[in-house]
Protein backbone atom coordinates (compact mmCIF):
# COMPACT_ATOMS: atom_id res chain seq x y z
CA UNK A 1 0.00 0.00 0.00
CA UNK A 2 0.90 3.92 -0.52
CA UNK A 3 2.57 5.61 2.39
CA UNK A 4 -0.19 7.17 4.33
CA UNK A 5 0.44 10.68 6.56
CA UNK A 6 -2.36 9.74 8.54
CA UNK A 7 -4.31 6.74 9.85
CA UNK A 8 -7.56 5.34 7.65
CA UNK A 9 -10.86 6.66 8.80
CA UNK A 10 -14.41 5.36 7.91
CA UNK A 11 -16.60 7.60 6.27
CA UNK A 12 -20.18 7.18 6.99
CA UNK A 13 -22.41 7.91 4.01
CA UNK A 14 -25.49 10.64 4.22
CA UNK A 15 -28.84 9.96 2.80
CA UNK A 16 -30.12 12.97 0.72
CA UNK A 17 -31.65 14.63 3.95
CA UNK A 18 -27.95 15.07 5.51
CA UNK A 19 -28.58 11.97 7.86
CA UNK A 20 -26.19 9.14 8.47
CA UNK A 21 -26.84 5.71 7.31
CA UNK A 22 -25.25 2.32 8.14
CA UNK A 23 -23.33 2.29 4.81
CA UNK A 24 -19.64 3.44 4.85
CA UNK A 25 -16.17 2.89 2.94
CA UNK A 26 -12.61 3.57 4.08
CA UNK A 27 -10.79 7.17 3.67
CA UNK A 28 -7.35 6.93 3.04
CA UNK A 29 -4.54 9.83 3.87
CA UNK A 30 -2.03 8.73 1.44
CA UNK A 31 0.83 11.05 0.08
CA UNK A 32 -0.13 11.11 -3.60
CA UNK A 33 -4.01 12.18 -2.82
CA UNK A 34 -2.91 14.74 -0.63
CA UNK A 35 -2.98 18.94 -2.58
CA UNK A 36 0.22 19.98 -3.03
CA UNK A 37 -0.68 22.83 -0.90
CA UNK A 38 -1.19 20.49 2.55
CA UNK A 39 1.96 18.76 1.40
CA UNK A 40 4.38 21.63 1.42
CA UNK A 41 2.45 22.50 4.55
CA UNK A 42 3.69 19.14 6.52
CA UNK A 43 7.13 19.35 4.62
CA UNK A 44 7.68 22.47 6.84
CA UNK A 45 5.94 21.11 9.82
CA UNK A 46 8.34 20.01 12.74
CA UNK A 47 5.86 17.47 13.36
CA UNK A 48 6.03 14.98 10.50
CA UNK A 49 9.62 14.32 10.79
CA UNK A 50 9.39 10.58 10.13
CA UNK A 51 7.33 11.07 7.00
CA UNK A 52 9.55 13.94 5.57
CA UNK A 53 11.81 11.90 2.95
CA UNK A 54 8.36 10.52 1.73
CA UNK A 55 6.69 14.05 1.65
CA UNK A 56 9.84 15.87 -0.04
CA UNK A 57 9.72 13.01 -2.75
CA UNK A 58 5.96 13.29 -3.91
CA UNK A 59 6.91 17.11 -4.10
CA UNK A 60 9.72 16.64 -6.09
CA UNK A 61 7.44 14.68 -8.88
CA UNK A 62 4.66 17.44 -8.72
CA UNK A 63 7.87 20.14 -9.43
CA UNK A 64 6.77 22.24 -6.31
CA UNK A 65 9.65 22.01 -4.49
Amino acid sequence: MAPKLKPSTKEYKRDRNGRMTSKWEWKHYTVASTSTDELLKYYKSPNMKRKKRVIKLELEKRNAL
